[in-house]
Formats: C-alpha cells, sequence, structure tokens
C-alpha cells in the first residue's frame, strides 16, 4: 500500500467522492471489469464494526462503491453490519446487476475465523468477465459466481461514486488506492499488487490513490469530486 501525507475518513454520514460516468467504468464496454481499494471500517459499537446509515432492512449493509441508481444499476460493493439479521456480519461483497435493477449475482467474504477488523486495512478486489463474478481478499481468491444466463451487464448512466452507491447508505472508515482496469487481472497481477504493490499498467482506466488533499485520477481521464470527509495525517 503506497503512503501519503493524509487519508480520507468517510464518517458514515455524508461523505463520498462522484466521478461522472464513463463507458470505461462498465463490465458491459469490454465485457471485463476488475477494481481494486484498500478499505479500513472503523469501529461504531461495542467493538464490532456497526455501521450507522445502512439499507437493506434487516439485512443491514452499506455500499461503499459502486455504480448505479435506479434503472441504471451496474456494479457494488457491500460490506453487512455487524447487527444484520441474517448472517452475515461484516460480509464483504461485489455484485453485478441487471440495468432495471432487481437481479443481482456476486462473490462475497465471510470467515468467522478470520473476521474483517475494525481499524485494520484490507485489499479487496472485484472483478467480473464474460459470465462470472470474482471476489480476492488481501491477494486470494476467496469465491467466484456464474451470472451468466441470469444477468446482462449494459451501460448505465449513474456516475461511479466511493464511499456511497446512491445515498442510501454510506460507508464508515477509510478507502484509498482504488483502482479500475477494463480487463480480468490474473491471480497473479492481484497477488503482487497485494503484496508489493505493482499496478498493471495494461488496462488501467483509473486510479484514485486518496492520499492528498484532492481526488485526481492518475490517468488524468477520470478526475473525482470530494463531498465531504476529512484528512487525516498519517505516517504510512
Amino acid at each position: 500500500m503506497a503512503t501519503g501525507s493524509s487519508y480520507l475518513n468517510f464518517d458514515g454520514a455524508r461523505t463520498y467522492i462522484e466521478i461522472p460516468d464513463s463507458p470505461d467504468f462498465s463490465a458491459a464496454t469490454t465485457g471485463q471489469l476488475t477494481v481494486s481499494a484498500w478499505i479500513q471500517p472503523e469501529t461504531i459499537e461495542n467493538g464490532t464494526l456497526i455501521f450507522l446509515n445502512t439499507e437493506g432492512g434487516g439485512e443491514s449493509y452499506v455500499h461503499w462503491m459502486g455504480k448505479g441508481e435506479a434503472h441504471r444499476q451496474e456494479w457494488t460493493f457491500r460490506i453487512y453490519s455487524a447487527n444484520n439479521t441474517v448472517g452475515r456480519a461484516n460480509r464483504i461483497s461485489f455484485y453485478v446487476f441487471n440495468l432495471a435493477g432487481g437481479i443481482g449475482v456476486g462473490s462475497h467474504y465471510q470467515d468467522p475465523l478470520n473476521p474483517v477488523q475494525p481499524g485494520v486495512w484490507i485489499h479487496v478486489v472485484g472483478a467480473a468477465d464474460a459470465g462470472k463474478t470474482y471476489i480476492y481478499i488481501n491477494g486470494q481468491l476467496i469465491q467466484s459466481n456464474v451470472y451468466s444466463g441470469s444477468i446482462t451487464p449494459q451501460h448505465g448512466t449513474a456516475p461511479l461514486r466511493i464511499g456511497t452507491r446512491d445515498f442510501n447508505s454510506y460507508f464508515n472508515g477509510q478507502i484509498r488506492e482504488v483502482r479500475l482496469w477494463n480487463r480480468l487481472l490474473s491471480a497473479a497481477e492481484i497477488n503482487a499488487l497485494y503484496t508489493s504493490g505493482t499496478v498493471p499498467a495494461a488496462g488501467l482506466i483509473a486510479e484514485y490513490l486518496l492520499t492528498q488533499d484532492i481526488a485526481p485520477d492518475t490517468t488524468e481521464a477520470h478526475n473525482g469530486v470530494i463531498f465531504g470527509g476529512k484528512w487525516i495525517p498519517q505516517n504510512g
């Protein structure tokens, strides 16, 4: 993970980054998409990850990054609050959707023996190719799932947002080094990204390091705008 002078804290209320819509962010454009980020969820209550502003009723999840709004859904990352009622405590999921919404297929991580820890950085990669979704945690493939035959991804016009998807829930904690590729990264590339910070250049369409007080795209194609948030000095 790269170092910088500060990192952005998402307060779980109204902090988010918005990047205008582009076909570059759609799995439908090339048939493949890989999205990578480091996240550090924060403790909210009694030493457990209970988020402030959730959605889904008893499912109690937040969308911490995604591209989708009503009738123009594409993909998203979720993390579930520890106090959900469906047995998904702090599960991290990556989903793709049909454009109208309502139907989604994805892959997830949930390990009671090695749970997501509050205040600990975790590297998350979600990916989709012509017929499957994938989720990697800390450089390792955790799960894949077939969506071919159930969903046909299409390009919608919703912006890409970090910290929320469509303002129905908000992430609490830190997010940095968000990167998107218009291809499916190999398992070896994802492991190297996690272990040594080696960033594959081929197919990289956007990169938001979020270690300074703005949200530029280092590829200079898709700059983001930050709404709210607090920049916290850090040493590494």
